[in-house]
């Protein structure tokens, strides 16, 4: 037997749509939530950043101020007079420090016996040595001789150079009369 559909119009089960429809709203409002959550924690973040980029701009802009204010001070200053100074002072402190007395054992450590010294003219080098400009009186060239290859061979002493040697007969003196000039090094060569 027959049914009869009393209903004027036909049944449409619409249950699954509004189920679907449900589910998708709720998933649309908790991304919605999610996002607006996500926005408010990155405008915090980027305020944090806004913040501490003034901050660096005050900070760069005080340290341009004090370049400006220490360039302006140290463009008055006098630079070369200055180094001409510390230059100077330097000098005069190396020559204080000089021991003569280890200076002229040293000399006289190396210095063969048939060799006299006349004179010692120290000048102090950037590099802690001392150029010497030395005088001596030697008997014969050989002593002369000796004396150079000595001051090659001793630790303290380096590049002798010879400057002049003046023979005895055309000085009328007693020897050959030498100068030379020797690198001291008064704790040994490095």
């Amino acid at each position: 037997m027959r049914r009869p559909n009393l209903a004027r119009e036909r049944f449409e089960n619409s249950r699954p749509v509004w189920v679907v429809g449900a589910v998708l709203a709720v998933v649309a409002v908790t991304l919605s939530l999610m996002s607006v959550s996500e926005l408010l924690g990155a405008r915090g973040v980027e305020q944090d950043q806004l913040e501490q980029v003034h901050r660096l701009r005050a900070e760069r802009d005080r340290l341009a101020r004090e370049v400006a204010t220490t360039d302006r001070e140290l463009a008055a200053v006098g630079w070369r007079k200055l180094q001409a100074e510390a230059e100077a002072f330097r000098e005069v402190v190396a020559r204080r420090q000089l021991s003569w007395s280890t200076m002229l054992g040293d000399l006289e450590r190396t210095i063969p016996w048939d060799v006299r010294l006349v004179s010692v003219s120290p000048q102090v080098q950037k590099d802690g040595s001392l150029r010497l400009v030395l005088s001596c009186v030697a008997i014969s060239r050989e002593a002369w001789l000796r004396l150079l290859a000595a001051l090659f061979a001793d630790p303290s002493f380096s590049d002798p150079v010879p400057a002049n040697e003046v023979a005895p007969a055309s000085s009328g003196g007693q020897g050959y009369q030498v100068g030379l000039s020797v690198t001291y090094w008064p704790g040994g060569r490095p």
